[in-house]
């Protein structure tokens, strides 16, 4: 059986998404959300991939990561917008 959910992927730059780790709260939600990179250690060498970060959210925790970085971050927000812009909704398994 197939039911859609909306998926928004936000690519961040390594310095942005660096700094809203050290300066988001660790018992924030938004903190959650970044942590849940998948393997960020394994793009250390890789081009060009440790340029930036990629994070695929709920619309919901796009909202906390957009709010965390509107107080953070304001460099992220741009790019933060631009995934919610580009998300669209994909069929997945239940």
């Amino acid at each position: 059986m197939f039911s859609s959910r909306m998926v928004v992927v936000i690519g961040l730059a390594r310095a942005d998404y660096e700094q809203l780790l050290q300066s988001v709260p660790a018992e924030a939600p938004a903190f959650a959300v970044l942590r849940r990179c998948p393997e960020l250690h394994r793009w250390g060498r890789e081009e060009p991939l440790f340029k930036c970060v990629i994070i695929e959210c709920s619309p919901d925790e796009a909202t906390l990561l957009l709010e965390a970085a509107k107080q953070h971050c304001p460099d992220a927000v741009p790019n933060i917008e631009y995934g919610f812009k580009l998300s669209r909704n994909f069929a997945v398994f239940s």
